[in-house]
């Protein structure tokens, strides 16, 4: 594939399609850049291995493809909101060129623990993966949380839910470890229903476990001043667009009073009839985690570095080391 118009140096296109990019954080300043100077940029996909692709930066051109599935086709790799296949490294590792993109984009009720370390008897039974329930298992996840001890959220708390979920509650946890005044805001103004749902809706903004999912282009077409061409692969990247300071006024802060006004949807789910149905699983778990922690005597510290997934495309930990005091 020639070079194609839209490259920036690889300081910050190389960095998108990454894993070690990642060890860190999501590189926003990178994102931010592009965005200014070149939103729709070609990646050569070598980094990955995997073939060359459009990343698409800002919310106006993410929620453009999303909602024109008849333009951009959703590629789908049958692995949504569940565990690493036998043949994909353990969490903390990239995936490969698979890299998981589709897991947000389907039922989210098949599903199955990741790595094996679910309970006894909730493995994939033949024919078909174990269900998820519903009703969040807040009381024994807050059961695994002793007083004043450390303990980690991801391998010991949630470690019973499948990786994407697990990876959006320990991003909605780690909001309010780095973001300790609006805890303490919530927890005053925990009556607040509304707060509460716009506390989760922006948790789900400030983190986005699912960092971005790809596209096949179905005919020629134009987002953002860059011709595409039919057969050509997208990235919607939904952090970056979820972080787009054009939408959102300071990015980067968790406020949780964010969409108690008329602000955009963030695009974490995804937008339109292709909207991801694992959303409302999403949201009945970690609002209930959201009220179970406000309930809890104390407050969420952390307890050691934490180890984020060396991924380009999940957002999530390895290890979340927290405490809480009392």
């Amino acid at each position: 594939m020639p070079q194609r118009r839209g490259t920036l140096p690889i300081s910050d296109t190389g960095v998108l399609d990454c894993p070690d990019a990642y060890a860190h954080g999501v590189p926003h300043d990178s994102l931010e850049r592009l965005r200014t100077r070149t939103p729709v940029v070609w990646l050569d996909g070598r980094t990955a291995g995997r073939p060359g692709a459009w990343a698409v930066l800002r919310h106006r051109d993410v929620r453009y493809a999303l909602l024109h599935p008849e333009l951009f086709s959703p590629q789908v790799d049958g692995v949504v909101h569940g565990p690493l296949s036998e043949d994909e490294p353990p969490s903390g590792n990239e995936p490969p060129s698979g890299d998981g993109q589709s897991r947000g984009e389907g039922p989210p009720e098949r599903n199955v623990p990741s790595n094996g370390d679910g309970p006894p008897g909730q493995g994939e039974p033949p024919g078909g993966a174990a269900l998820i329930d519903m009703d969040p298992p807040v009381e024994a996840m807050l059961a695994r949380i002793p007083p004043r001890e450390p303990v980690d959220f991801v391998r010991t708390v949630a470690r019973d839910l499948p990786e994407t979920l697990r990876n959006t509650l320990a991003g909605g946890l780690y909001a309010l470890l780095r973001h300790p005044a609006e805890y303490v805001r919530l927890r005053e103004e925990q009556r607040s229903e509304l707060l509460l749902d716009s506390a989760v809706e922006e948790m789900l903004r400030w983190w986005t476990p699912v960092l971005h999912v790809r596209r096949t282009v179905q005919r020629d077409t134009v987002v953002g001043d860059v011709p595409m061409l039919a057969g050509e692969e997208a990235m919607l990247w939904l952090v970056s667009a979820n972080h787009d300071e054009e939408v959102f006024t300071e990015p980067g802060r968790f406020v949780p009073d964010r969409f108690l006004g008329e602000v955009p949807s963030h695009l974490c789910f995804g937008v339109g009839h292709r909207a991801c149905l694992g959303a409302r699983l999403a949201r009945v778990h970690l609002r209930a985690l959201l009220a179970a922690l406000l309930e809890r005597p104390g407050l969420p510290q952390s307890a050691g570095e934490p180890v984020m997934l060396r991924s380009s495309s999940r957002h999530g930990f390895a290890s979340l080391p927290v405490r809480w005091s009392r």
